[in-house]
């Protein structure tokens, strides 16, 4: 009788049961290769407990003419599609992973002629898994540098979610090793194209700045669409709807994705954001024009030295 009452016991399910349930389920991940793609700086709330991407847009540059197109994957199935300008074949496959408190590795990208740039998060759809009552429930609207907080339908708790960059990695694949500890099968290895997806610590293209605006050196977050682009014109050209104004920027010379602020250094770097603040005739009310390096043809060198001064001015206080 006391067997049968221990066989008839429930499992009580608290935050230790659902943390080791989290590492089991962690275990069983997908394989590690092709394109790592990782969140950076990830805060999950105290009842949020897993994080899985379902449906993901990702910004993919076109490896032969770089022209950059989005792309909405589902997970674990092959898209193929054309570039528009140059018609190269361009594969892609999205096989997700868990996200919880030990781990920010969204998941892996397979891809054959593009590379990624940027992951729109906005676009995207996730399920949250709840601490608290182990329902899961979907999730999307996204935002870098926001927190999205939802209330789960089952027991109220409540599940938040932030997210301040997105980084992608290339997963070097393991080279294969013969006899004598000899590597076999290698070839002549290949020039690695720049990267144009923003990584962070690493300089963005150009260091941020683009045909329209020369001097500047980030690129701005628009909260309409999610993307980021160097300068409003930039979005106006490849997109068809209202721009808003940005209120996050990404360093052109690290990459550090932050708040906007105008006439501030980098809070990564320290680095100026727009080239050539000094300005070469006036600066703060103070003259800042050597007259001994100035051209001969400029009427500012011999400016005032002809001026008559009074006897009052010459006077020795």
């Amino acid at each position: 009788d006391d067997d049968d009452d221990d066989g008839d016991e429930e499992e009580e399910i608290g935050p230790s049961t659902i943390s080791d349930k989290v590492r089991q389920v962690s275990s069983i991940t997908a394989s590690r290769r092709g394109t790592e793609m990782t969140f950076i700086g990830l805060q999950l709330g105290e009842g949020t407990a897993t994080l899985v991407a379902e449906k993901v847009t990702v910004s993919l540059q076109c490896n032969r003419c770089k022209i950059a197109a989005d792309l909405t994957m589902s997970k674990r199935h092959t898209y193929t599609a054309q570039c528009e300008k140059c018609n190269a074949h361009i594969s892609a496959m999205f096989r997700p992973s868990m996200l919880h408190q030990y781990s920010a590795v969204v998941g892996y990208l397979d891809l054959q002629g593009a590379s990624p740039v940027d992951l729109v998060l906005k676009d995207s759809y996730f399920i949250v898994g709840c601490l608290n009552c182990s329902s899961e429930e979907p999730i999307q609207g996204l935002s870098y540098g926001l927190p999205k907080e939802n209330n789960c339908i089952h027991c109220h708790e409540k599940l938040s979610v932030l997210v301040e960059a997105t980084r992608f990695e290339k997963v070097q694949a393991s080279s294969r090793t013969g006899e004598g500890g000899k590597p076999v099968g290698l070839q002549r290895q290949k020039k690695i194209p720049k990267d144009p997806s923003i990584q962070l610590g690493k300089p963005l293209p150009d260091q941020g700045a683009c045909r329209h605006y020369r001097k500047s050196c980030r690129w701005l977050r628009f909260p309409c669409c999610g993307k980021a682009y160097p300068c409003d014109v930039c979005h106006d050209k490849d997109q068809d709807h209202a721009m808003e104004l940005a209120t996050r920027m990404i360093c052109g010379y690290c990459a550090k994705e932050q708040h906007y602020s105008n006439g501030k250094p980098c809070s990564g770097c320290g680095n100026f954001l727009t080239k050539g603040l000094g300005s070469s005739h006036w600066e703060g009310g103070k003259g800042c024009r050597n007259k001994i390096t100035m051209s001969r043809k400029d009427k500012q060198k011999y400016s005032s030295t002809a001026k008559t001064l009074s006897r009052r001015s010459q006077t020795i206080p």
